[in-house]
């Protein structure tokens, strides 16, 4: 017979045990199988962090086979975004999971959401990101760069689930990252990218798209159309209702009590009278004078060379500019990794990184969060003033009548409503 053991040892072994037990607990391995098989085993733990006090974000993941869903997790794992968003990813867990394991990033989590109407109640571990699956796309079969219709349905269905919870008060604000509009259309959609998309499942009938960055804020009254077709599509109504939509846009989610707006042309020096083109005293100058006579400060139409020069030097709070290219080009070249796009006139929040799907990055860990993060930041922003702004309406509304009189002073007469014609 051998020795019978020491109490001591016996407790000593069986405190190992337990420790060891303790710590491969803290250890869970990442469920979905990747391209290469399953993912690393990672540490979760730690202080747990829930919707309390911050701003819920949905953010749809946007092209699976582009950057979106690696900017999205390098976003979400910045502890500075953190601190004011919870957030949900409307996407694809394998997509996220399989990114992250190509780019290297071993230090996250992705949590299924079971249903969106539980997520204020969810508590998170550091590192862990939630996901409400919207697809579960075939990993053997995507690539970078290369989408496919099952992708196209599959973009369109993240931003619409995403939408469908900020309509039902699940979440404060939507992100959207990049689509590709192409592969949309080939699935059998008919978007000219997430402005109108937007707007049909929310069901607003006026809208457009805006750029907002440090140095600039810009409307567009044409969006995604082609240049040779730009002119026909300017009108007053059109000219009016941009600059109604982005003066309220303003004040509600900026907080500014008078917005001043700046008014593009179309033409080189605005036509010059007439010389260069008809578009401005034709078309532009009717839509501004209908919105000085309600009282809106817009100035124009302004020669679309020094209008940017002078929103620069803050003499406007937005820029309407005629078509795409004229309003982003300025935008781009001053705040590219600032710039993020808007949609104004629709009844939720939605903001998106001004740039694209970039394939040629896709899936190397290059691509800059900089701009999803503006993009996160900037909606946060927006709800935490419109919901000051709203806490203090019953105190506001006799400012807000001070102000109506004050901004009267800008109407013009009847004479200017029925010369605008020979200008």
């Amino acid at each position: 017979m051998g020795r019978r053991p020491k109490a001591e040892n016996i407790r000593k072994k069986k405190e190992k045990i337990e420790k060891e037990k303790a710590e491969k607990e803290k250890v869970e391995t990442r469920g979905r199988r990747g391209r290469r098989g399953r993912l690393p085993r990672i540490k979760v733990g730690g202080p747990t962090e829930t919707a309390e006090g911050k701003v819920v974000v949905g953010i749809s993941m946007g092209d699976p086979t582009g950057i979106g869903p690696e900017v999205i997790i390098k976003s979400l794992l910045d502890k500075s975004i953190r601190k004011i968003v919870f957030p949900v990813v409307f996407g694809d867990k394998g997509v996220l999971a399989r990114v992250a394991e190509d780019i290297g990033i071993t230090n996250v989590r992705f949590r299924e959401l079971s249903s969106v109407d539980i997520v204020r109640s969810m508590e998170v571990g550091e590192g862990e990101i939630l996901v409400r699956s919207i697809s579960n796309l075939k990993m053997t079969r995507l690539r970078y760069g290369r989408p496919d219709r099952n992708c196209g349905r599959a973009m369109v269905n993240y931003v619409k689930e995403a939408v469908n919870a900020a309509m039902a008060g699940y979440i404060d604000a939507i992100v959207t990252a990049p689509i590709n509009k192409e592969i949309i259309n080939e699935a059998g959609f008919r978007y000219g990218g997430h402005t109108d998309m937007i707007a049909e499942f929310t069901g607003a009938r006026e809208f457009t798209m805006m750029f907002v960055s440090k140095h600039f804020k810009v409307s567009l009254v044409t969006i995604h159309v082609p240049l040779k077709d730009v002119a026909m599509k300017i009108t007053p109504q059109r000219i009016y209702k941009v600059g109604l939509l982005t003066w309220k846009f303003l004040r509600q989610y900026f907080g500014l009590k008078n917005p001043k707006l700046g008014v593009c042309g179309l033409n080189p020096h605005a036509g010059e009278g007439g010389f260069f083109g008809d578009e401005e005293k034709d078309l532009i100058y009717p839509g501004i004078v209908s919105l000085r006579s309600k009282g809106i400060d817009a100035e124009g139409p302004l020669s679309p060379d020094s209008a940017f020069w002078r929103a620069y030097n803050k003499e406007f709070d937005a820029v309407i500019a005629m078509y795409h290219d004229q309003g982003l080009i300025p935008v781009k070249l001053i705040d590219f990794d600032n710039a993020v796009n808007v949609t104004v006139g629709i009844p939720i929040i939605r903001t998106s990184p001004g740039h694209g799907t970039a394939y040629n990055i896709a899936g190397q860990g290059k691509a800059n969060p900089e701009p999803m993060k503006a993009a996160i930041r900037l909606a946060a922003e927006m709800f935490t003033t419109k919901k000051q702004i709203d806490a203090q309406k019953q105190i506001m509304s006799k400012e807000e009548m001070e102000i109506e009189k004050e901004i009267k002073r800008y109407r013009v007469t009847e004479q200017e409503l029925e010369e605008y014609v020979y200008l």
